[in-house]
This record gives C-alpha cells, structure tokens and sequence, in this order.
C-alpha cells in the first residue's frame, strides 16, 4: 500500500535525511514541498479548537518549505506558514530557517532557527497528511510550555547503526526558546491567550529505531531558564517525555507521555491514537488523552481546577483520496477547560463556574505534496 511509502518519504524529508520529494528544481539542488489545512466545526457548550456553537470559526493555513542543497554536505532548509487561528486575522511566521553540515551520517551540524526535537509530532506540525485528526493532542501540541515549534541556537544530529538491524537517532541542542505560559499579569508578550517568555535551553533526544519496519522509540527533554531574572534567583523549567510509535500498511499507533516542572507548576500530559485503513481510502481514528496541571505557588479555588484539567476521547473517519488529499471528520468528547474555554464574555460568574463538558464536531480537509 502507498500510505507506509508516503510516511517513511515525507518523515525522511523533513528530518533532511532521504530521498526528497516535492517539487524539485535547478537539477535536484533547489526542493520546494507545501502543507495546507482547513477546518472547523460545531461545539456545544464552550469553543475548542475550530469550533464554536455557532460553527462560525475556522482554522486555516498554508505552509511552504523550500529546500537548497548549494554545495555537498550543505543542506539549507527555510519554512513559512501562514496562519489564521479561529477568531484571528491570517498572520505570517517563519517556522525555522536553518542550514545543516553533515559531517557524516553520525554527525550533523544544524545552526539557525531549528525544529525543536522534542516529541513524535515535533518536526511534522503543519503536515496534516502525517496524522489521523484534523488537530494534535492538545495537552502536549497544544498552547503550552510543551507545545513548542522551534527554538534558535545550535543542534547536533545523526544516526547510528546497530547490530540486528537497529539504529539509534540523537539530537543535542542549545539556544534559546519561546515558553509557551498562561497568561499573567507582568506578561510583556501575549500570542493565542498565552504567555510568550524568551528563555535559555538545553535538550536532547534519543530515538531506537527497531528491526521491525515502522517501530520506534523516543525518549527527550529539555531544561530552560528565563535570563530576565535577577542574579542569582533561578526560574528554571524542565520537560522530560517518552513516546513510542508504529506506522504500518494499515495501522497507525502512537502514544506519547511528558512531564513538566517548574518552581510555579507542574503538568503530566498524555495521549494514545490509533488509525487503521479498512481500505486504501477509508480510515478509523482514535485517540484518548489527559493533561493535568498543579500550581505550586497560589491555591486555585476547587471551582477555577477545571481549568487545569483536560481529558478527552475522539473518534474520526477519514476519506484519503490520494497520499497527499484527506478529508476528515471527527467527534471529541472532552471534560475540562484547559482548552476548551467559554464564549468571550463580561459575565464574570460565567467565567468563574464554567461548563466543564465540551462535545465538538470536526470537519477538515488537509493536502501536501
């Protein structure tokens, strides 16, 4: 079947290593590949993700990666998406423009704005082809400290080879990253109801690549301060996770698991999804997740902790007209406001006692080539 091809070609792409695919110019020196994706849909009770009650909002973008390959061993990589968030305008943004030197398979050096290497979704954000839900786990892709895109700075990879047809992935990073908190009175920089904090880091990856064709394992995580602080007070930041992942002919599974900690909070996030083609074109989807978050520093009133609690469970079927044009249509079923947030309101007794359960139907189509 194409759909394991179509994975393993794309995932190779956008890790800069593989065959390229897309558009290809100037005798293989010059790649051009593009991502787009609409959706919306009907909520009742709060607004989650594209969908309200009125089924009035929309999420839309469209990304476009070029890929230049200007000498051998130099592979320069740049990505642009424009975004429109339900209730916002169409924003442009420079996911990553980076330049990589390969040394050899073992020893990458990658220097710029960098795909943060962090969970399974990491590197394929805008690529909706990659996965079976108009949108990721909210709880580890979604507005948080978790939930980052890229960061700037300096990036070590590679690959090893292992006896019985293994191989070993690793990244070790360093720069500087865009936190992702909720929002607070001292923000300087807010971006989808959030915090954006300009802080120091450190990270890394390791991913076990099996014998068995499409099975791999992920262990990563990353420790960031804020340089802002005064010396000698320290407002550090860690995320640590494992993940795991199988892409087959006709079975999808993921499941991934982090943990952050922090001196104001912490949060434990998780999710497990699984897709399988009854035929080459119709897919079922599933997924089950929970993310939960503590404040260390203030008690929360009992009735404010739902918005500190997300679980959610979702079906969806999809109709793959090719590898690279889906349609989508799913249902989720979520209890909690970490992202399920009431309707925009003055009503502060709303605020205060919001409705925790949240239905949401979603409707989406997404192509890449």
């Amino acid at each position: 079947m194409f759909h394991l091809r179509r994975l393993l070609l794309c995932l190779g792409v956008l890790l800069v290593s593989g065959t390229a695919s897309g558009m290809s110019l100037a005798d293989g020196k010059f790649f051009i590949h593009g991502y787009s994706h609409l959706s919306t849909g009907k909520t009742w009770e709060n607004v989650y993700l594209a969908g309200n009650e009125d089924v009035g909002l929309q999420d839309l973008g469209t990304t476009l990666l070029v890929r230049a390959l200007p000498m051998e061993r130099l592979v320069i990589n740049t990505q642009f998406s424009f975004e429109k968030a339900p209730g916002q305008s169409l924003e442009p943004e420079v996911d990553y423009a980076f330049a990589e030197y390969s040394f050899s398979d073992a020893f990458r050096l990658r220097a710029g704005r960098n795909q943060l290497p962090l969970a399974l979704y990491s590197e394929i954000y805008d690529v909706g082809t990659l996965r079976p839900f108009n949108a990721l786990p909210q709880g580890t892709y979604g507005p948080t400290t978790i939930g980052v895109e890229n960061y700037d700075g300096l990036g070590l990879t590679g690959r090893i080879n292992l006896p019985g047809e293994w191989m070993v992935e690793y990244d070790a990073y360093g720069g500087f990253l865009d936190l992702k908190q909720p929002l607070v009175q001292d923000c300087d920089e807010a971006e989808g109801g959030v915090c954006i904090i300009e802080s120091q880091l450190l990270g890394g990856r390791l991913a076990l690549w099996a014998p068995l064709e499409g099975l791999r394992f992920t262990a990563s995580g990353f420790v960031s301060r804020d340089p802002a602080k005064a010396e000698g007070s320290h407002d550090v930041l860690g995320v640590v996770g494992a993940g795991a992942e199988y892409l087959g002919e006709s079975l999808w599974l993921r499941a991934e698991f982090f943990n952050l900690f922090s001196e104001q909070s912490k949060a434990r996030t998780g999710y497990v999804e699984a897709a399988y083609f009854l035929t080459p074109h119709w897919q079922l989807a599933g997924r089950v997740e929970g993310s939960r978050t503590w404040a260390s520093a203030t008690a929360v009133p009992p009735e404010l902790l739902t918005y500190l609690r997300h679980r959610e469970a979702a079906v969806g079927v999809n109709y793959w007209f090719n590898p690279h044009l889906v349609f989508k249509v799913s249902f989720h079923n979520v209890i909690g406001n970490r992202f399920a947030m009431p309707e925009a309101t003055d009503d502060l007794a709303a605020l205060l006692h919001p409705e925790p359960h949240t239905r949401l139907l979603s409707l989406g189509t997404q192509f890449s080539f």
